[in-house]
Formats: C-alpha cells, structure tokens, sequence
C-alpha cells in the first residue's frame, strides 16, 4: 500500500517550519511494514502559506495523482487543526475512497477532528506498535476499530481506546528515514542563531571559541535522544507517558549516520529534556570526545535542577553552545501554577551559571496564568534585570486541549468557540488571545509590553546609551503607565 503523510502547519509564515520529526518516525514504520511512503509539507514550496492558505493545494494533487495512496495522514499539533480541516474536506470531495487518520500531538483534538472533519481514525501516544496492526488489518481489509492507542467515531459517539503499553528500550527505534525529506530545507543556519544572540555571545565567549561559531559555516539539524518528560507543566501537552532515553551509543551513532551519509555537524537536541541523567550526559561528552566527533549542538529542553557547573562545562568541552531551560516565570506563586517544580532562585542562578559556563542561554517567559498580576509581572521583570536577560522570548500563555490547564478553560468556559480560538493562536500564537486573569483586558494586553520597555531600559543603562535610559525610556514608560487609562495617547512603540 502506498500512505502519504502530511505535515499540518501550524501557523502562517517562514516560524513555523520545523523538520517533522514525528512524521519522520512513523514513515520508518510504514517503511518497516513493506509499504510504502511519501511525506508532502506545504511549507517547502509556499514558504508563506499564501497560496497555500487560499486554498491552493496543487502540490497536494500532484502527490495523490502519482503516488496513489490508499491512505492519507495528518500530523501537527492543536493550532494545525484548522488546516486540517480544510485540507481533509478538500480530499475527501475529490477523493473519497483515501482513508484519512491523524497523530502526534494532533490528536490532542481529536473529538474536533472525529466530529467536523473527514478523519477516520486518530492515533494517541506511540506507534510503533499499533500502527503495524493498523496497516495490516487494511491489507486484509478487516475492522480496525479495536486498535489499542487509538479513537475514531461510531455513530454519534467517539470512541477512545486504551493507549497500548509504551516501549521501553528506545534502542528498538530505527534511526529515522530521512531520505524521505530534504533535511537542507530544515536546516537553522548557525549564523542566525548568532546574529539572534550576538550582544549574549559577546560578552561570554572567548575570541577562541567565537572564531569557532563564525567559522562553522554550517547549519544544525534537530534530533532527540528520549521521550517524554519526568514534570507536566500546567501548559504542557503530554501524549506519552514517563521518561525514556536513548542509549549513548545509539546517539552518537545516530550523529555518526548524519555526518556520514549528510555531512552534518551541527545538532538541536530537541528533546523535552535532556539532562534527566547527569551521568548520562557526563557518557555522552565522553564518547564525543573518544570518537574526536568535532560537532556543535543546542541543547532545546533542560531542567535547571538537574545541572551543575561540572555538566556545564563538560557540554561547552564538547561543542554545545547553547541550552534552553524554559524559565516561564520570575515569580514563585506562577512556578508553583505553572507546576515547574523550582524556584525562580534556583532559574536565576543556573541562568547566571550558564551565561558565566560560556554558553547562550536564551530566557523563555510565559505570562498570563489564572494567578497572574501586576505584583507578580513586577517580580518576572526584576527577575530579568537580575540576570542581565538580553532579549528574553516572551509568550502569553495559550491553553491547548488535554493540558492540565485546559481544565480551568473549561470551568470558567473562557472560550465559546474551541475552533475558532485555534485558529487564533495559529494565527497570532504567542500573542494576548485568551485572558485568564482577574486583571482587566487593557491591563493584560498591556503586560508584554511593560515587559519588553523594562527590560530594554535595562539593557540601555547597562550599555551606557544615556540618552535612551535618562531621556527616552522614561518618556515611554510614562506613556505606558497612562496606557491602561488612555490607549489612544499610546505611541505603540515596539
């Protein structure tokens, strides 16, 4: 049989292309079963999503005419689903016979896509093992509705099977077939990465090792070497459950294959997290070295209560450069909502040990939780100055479906129309959509902002530019005081 996979954007615009690892994983299991495979991602020739989003889905034609597959899958995430819906509707109108399934973290909303879209069955949690069956009981043409891990619609009800038992020894998982994409359309390029984060890397590089970024010249391709997570963040979508990690071995040949065969040198471990194991990564720097494999990597997903200085400077030893922790928060009571597990003393000084290690530590900030106020914005902000953030990502924060926080979505029914929010945050994700505080909407909307002009009145003062901290800024953070009471005198500085 012949099954084509697409990846769902999520949202509009060049940001959202990332390599579809998931779609990646179960393309070597179709491989695996003896069929065979094609995986289609809009982004790769409308990189904006224009004609794409206007309906244009040539390319999705082109495939089904010559590749002729008997089914067709989804994969994205939550804010996918209103692609999903148009793209199912489409194919479904021009080629009813394609069994249509989704996955991944997709399948988060998977009552939306069993009840308004043209998606037969939805798959939860791993695959490995109940995709085979899947595909064999369409070969034979037998029901599949009893598979383990997965959902689908009977009549007017939807039916959710128990999820099947996760592996446990990853190891088991073949490399991924990455002859089915282009991985140099996937690539990050190291030099945007330094440009993102030049002032960070100025003041805590030496000249040695900055000579070694500039030099590179090559770009960096996401792997992971676990699954799963040990916390569950009140935001966080969690379709798998416990924690499991690859072997040392069996990255550093996975790194191996890479090199060999694309002569690739640089890697985002894109792992949830990826420290879990001190003497694991301690293994892992050491096999680094014992194979001389002279590679640069971002660590994506680390926790700062499993690291300390000795990991810190073995990763920098090995070629790491950069480590993204998800700091969320400068307030305790918001870590404590968030359901971190740590303390914003425990963020600020491993940001600190981080930024002195020689490494990019880029600060991640969610704000907007149901406890969320001015007292607590005020002591995120003073967090910031503290640890010299430079430019800190900040996000408000977007329920999705199946998170813990979407409970309270529910109870205070914040949200009227789950689609149509979805396509919000597609849209403007990141940005003040859903307001789950008891501030006003001005004031909410408000946050980012204040946050933003603080923390660049910081980064002015410190650079000695005088006129923006004596003169300038506190022009801007009047108008922004006024702002909550009279919006229309706001300049909209950005």
């Amino acid at each position: 049989m012949n099954v084509l996979l697409i990846n769902v954007p999520s949202r509009s615009g060049r940001g959202g292309k990332v390599l579809p690892l998931g779609l990646l994983y179960v393309g070597g299991i179709i491989e695996r079963t003896s069929h065979s495979v094609n995986i289609v991602d809009p982004y790769n020739k409308d990189p904006e999503l224009t004609s794409f989003d206007n309906g244009d889905y040539s390319e999705i034609d082109k495939t089904i005419i010559q590749f002729h597959p008997k089914i067709i899958g989804f994969g994205g995430i939550a804010s996918s689903y209103g692609r999903t819906k148009k793209i199912s509707e489409y194919i479904h109108r021009k080629y009813p016979d394609i069994l249509q399934i989704a996955g991944g973290p997709l399948a988060s909303v998977y009552d939306l896509l069993l009840t308004n879209t043209y998606v037969n069955l939805v798959f939860h949690g791993e695959t490995e093992n109940t995709f085979p069956q899947f595909l064999e009981k369409i070969e034979r043409e037998e029901a599949w509705q009893g598979i383990d891990g997965t959902s689908y619609r009977n009549g007017d009800r939807i039916i959710r099977n128990p999820l099947s038992k996760p592996i446990e020894n990853l190891d088991i998982v073949p490399i991924p077939p990455y002859h089915l994409v282009n991985l140099e359309e996937y690539s990050t390029s190291i030099s945007s990465v330094l440009d993102t984060f030049a002032t960070e890397i100025n003041s805590n590089f030496n000249d040695e090792f900055t000579h070694k970024l500039n030099s590179f010249g090559g770009s960096l391709i996401p792997i992971i070497t676990s699954r799963g997570c040990t916390n569950k963040c009140s935001f966080c979508y969690r379709h798998m459950n416990g924690y499991r990690q690859h072997s040392v071995s069996y990255v550093v040949d996975h790194i191996k294959f890479l090199h060999e065969h694309y002569g690739i040198k640089g890697f985002d471990f894109a792992d949830e997290l990826f420290n879990y194991n001190k003497q694991w990564v301690i293994d892992f720097c050491n096999a680094l070295d014992q194979e001389n494999l002279d590679i640069i990597y971002r660590i994506l997903g680390a926790r700062v209560d499993r690291i300390d200085k000795e990991m810190l400077q073995r990763l920098k030893d090995t070629g790491c450069i950069y480590i993204a922790y998800g700091q969320e928060s400068g307030s305790d009571l918001i870590l404590k909502e968030y359901k971190k597990g740590v303390t914003s003393q425990k963020n600020k000084e491993i940001t600190i040990l981080t930024t002195g290690c020689g490494l990019i530590c880029p600060v991640q900030i969610v704000i907007g939780s149901p406890g969320e106020t001015q007292k607590t914005i005020n002591e995120t902000i003073n967090f910031l100055i503290e640890i010299n953030a430079g430019t800190p990502s900040l996000n408000y924060l977007l329920p999705f479906p199946e998170t813990p926080i979407w409970r309270y979505i529910q109870e205070k029914r914040l949200i009227v129309n789950v689609e149509t929010y979805l396509d919000a945050v597609a849209e403007f994700g990141g940005g003040p959509i859903v307001n789950l505080t008891s501030v006003s909407q001005c004031k909410w909307k408000n946050w980012g902002a204040q946050i933003q002009y603080e923390v660049k009145l910081n980064n002015h003062r410190r650079n000695g530019q005088y006129f923006h901290y004596v003169v300038l800024f506190p022009v801007i953070k009047l108008l922004n005081f006024l702002r909550p009471y009279a919006p229309n005198v706001f300049l909209g500085w950005r």
